[in-house]
């Protein structure tokens, strides 16, 4: 009879074999993760016997396993070669003839399958090994990272506490505790759980960057910074580590240290396209309009394929700002590179805007076809009503007057622009000195949306009706 302590030494050493692949992580080729020496020190520890989260097995249950780790290691002996596939088959028949077998074998079906890179089949032997055996640490714990892998960090964080509980606390188990943390956006609890895989091995470059991500997370960018430039002093050419202490930087408003760093990164030739549109936002922030232009040309060209939605914003805030040179160029820029990569949203968006600029800068009759278009795709487009009636009022001619209330009477029906649309409708009628009809239109504004200023701009233009006719 094989002596029961041996099986089980040999069960943890074949288990733990087999499960080897199952401790990938997402931010790793499985290869690369597995060869960190944190990752093997792990599973070493693993081969030590522990009864209370260990399952027993029968007399029978141990003479199937020897086979099974015959049929893993092969046998020179008897020239019988490795062959996994072979004894996943054995497990897997053992469990279909009996459900209620040793935890043991659903655990190490798992492994083969995770071995494999099957994670659905993988969790479902992990889960199923737990529910026979409640308290099997290794189950528990390698369930958890397989759901890691499959980004249920919900259902991993469960298994996680679970496996501390059971007594793991080492430093892969606390760091991907961690993770699922940060993933879940439970930043100070991931920040705890980093500290304390660092503590047991602050070697492991991973659980640092998790440790800076959840102090920025939580706007603790001094400490956040700290612990950034610690990892940076081994890896220096870490453009996502530069970009992240940037943006610390900025959070502590030091906009003046966030450039020089993310400048740093385009000497590096690191450049991304966020990175590119966070130098052009912080230098358009400080008017510098030219050299923002530089770097937004330079984002756009860089992925014709990337999302033009962040152009799209840029070019709106360069109209309000009245830059109208950069923001022309920008949207030509985005009809040039992303044009067949434009919503439709988008591509009003962008002819709103040309008709704003067009109008601001003198070119009104050239707009209107744009306006027009707009309508033609919208006849609810309150903002392109209220272009066309501005334009048309501002000839400060008889037809133009007529074409305006037309335009200022439509786009008062769009609810969204409807305050907007009445103010300027009034303001044009008290230029014609037509009070009479500006009164109701500024009452129906303090009825909608009551504002002091206009409140007292009605007040004058009641005064000034009241003096024009005499009364």
């Amino acid at each position: 009879m094989i002596c029961s302590k041996t099986i089980k030494l040999a069960t943890t050493g074949i288990l733990c074999l087999a499960g080897a692949a199952s401790l990938s992580a997402q931010f790793k080729t499985d290869q690369e993760f597995w060869n960190q020496a944190h990752i093997r020190k792990t599973f070493e520890k693993s081969y030590e016997i522990r009864s209370k989260v260990e399952p027993d097995l029968t007399e029978e249950e141990q003479v199937l396993l020897k086979g099974v780790i015959t049929m893993v290691t092969g046998d020179p002996a008897t020239g019988i070669q490795p062959d996994k596939d072979k004894a996943l088959r054995a497990i897997l028949d053992a469990l279909a003839a009996n459900p209620d077998a040793t935890a043991a074998f659903d655990f190490i079906a798992a492994n083969f399958y995770a071995e494999k890179g099957d994670l659905k089949n993988a969790i479902k032997y992990y889960d199923s090994a737990t529910k026979k055996f409640s308290s099997f640490l290794r189950a528990v714990r390698n369930g958890a990272i397989m759901k890691v892998k499959e980004g249920k960090y919900e259902a991993a964080l469960k298994d996680f506490t679970k496996a501390i509980e059971l007594g793991a606390k080492d430093t892969t188990t606390m760091g991907l505790l961690g993770l699922c943390y940060v993933n879940t956006g439970k930043y100070f609890s991931a920040e705890t759980a980093y500290r304390e895989a660092i503590v047991l091995d602050p070697t492991v470059k991973d659980w640092q960057v998790g440790l800076a991500k959840s102090l920025l997370q939580q706007r603790k960018y001094e400490e956040g910074i700290a612990v950034l430039e610690q990892i940076l002093v081994d890896d220096p050419e870490n453009d996502i580590l530069w970009s992240s202490a940037a943006n610390a930087y900025l959070g502590l408003e030091d906009a003046e240290t966030a450039v020089a760093i993310q400048e740093i990164v385009d000497r590096l030739g690191k450049s991304t396209p966020e990175s590119l549109v966070f130098m052009g936002n912080i230098y358009m922030s400080r008017s510098l309009n030219d050299l923002a232009l530089e770097y937004f040309q330079r984002a756009i060209k860089m992925d014709p394929k990337q999302d033009p939605e962040v152009y799209v914003a840029v070019a709106e805030t360069m109209t309000a700002r009245g830059t109208y040179d950069q923001a022309t160029k920008i949207i030509s820029d985005i009809e040039k590179s992303f044009t067949n990569n434009l919503s439709d949203k988008d591509q009003l968006t962008l002819l709103r805007l040309e008709a704003q600029i067009g109008l601001a800068t003198g070119g009104g009759e050239k707009v209107i076809p744009i306006l027009e278009k707009l309508i033609e795709r919208d006849p609810m487009d309150g903002q392109a009503l209220l272009l066309l009636a501005e334009f048309n009022a501002n000839k400060g001619t008889t037809d133009g007057y007529s074409r305006a209330d037309l335009y200022f009477d439509r786009a008062t029906k769009v609810r969204a622009w409807e305050v907007r649309a009445l103010i300027s409708w009034a303001r044009s009628y008290v230029s014609r000195e037509r009070f009479g009809k500006a009164i109701p239109l500024l009452e129906r504004v303090q009825v909608i949306d009551p504002q002091d200023h206009i409140g007292r701009y009605l007040d004058q233009v009641r005064k000034v009706y009241i003096a024009s006719q005499g009364l």
